[in-house]
């Protein structure tokens, strides 16, 4: 499942979410930290691991 980066906007804490698509698309995300609704989804980085060595 994939890892969505957030910023609540009332106390600025910033926070990972692990979240299905579907899950996602409901958009019912709260701050762990307030329990606020008003967040904003960042841009985070990703990485990747495959077999074959470099």
């Amino acid at each position: 499942m994939p890892t969505y980066e957030y910023e609540c906007k009332n106390c600025k804490k910033k926070f990972s979410v692990i979240l299905s698509v579907s899950e996602y698309g409901k958009g019912k995300v709260a701050c762990p930290k307030c329990k606020g609704k008003k967040v904003q989804r960042s841009i985070s980085p990703f990485m990747t691991k495959t077999s074959r060595k470099s």
